[in-house]
């Protein structure tokens, strides 16, 4: 099973689509393998299945070219710009599902 930094790592070089990436996504949210980075339908059901009471915004960022994503709930908020929808949905996905960080302990910068 793929771990929650790899995923995002792999979620973060992506440029588009592909089918090892949705097997990846679906064995970490153990949901059925389904085009995740493919589609904004079907990215947005993920979301919805793992993160229920969450919000979430779809856009562009500051520069109108990239679309981005952004979750939230309560205090918590996180966003994600990517190439594609999907991807961005995705991305944002893996950064409101994160597990807290010890004191003193950070994430490597994403590729």
């Amino acid at each position: 099973m793929v771990d929650h930094h790899e995923l995002s790592r792999r979620l973060n070089v992506a440029q588009g689509g592909a089918a090892d990436l949705d097997r990846l996504v679906a064995d970490f949210f153990a949901q059925p393998c389904l085009a995740y980075s493919e589609s904004t339908d079907q990215s947005r059901a993920l979301v919805r299945q793992v993160l229920p009471d969450w919000h979430l915004h779809l856009g562009f960022g500051a520069s109108g070219v990239l679309p981005y994503a952004a979750l939230s709930l309560g205090d918590r908020h996180c966003e994600a710009e990517a190439g594609t929808v999907p991807l961005a949905i995705l991305r944002c996905l893996m950064q409101a599902v994160s597990p807290p960080e010890a004191p003193g302990q950070t994430e490597p910068p994403p590729a």
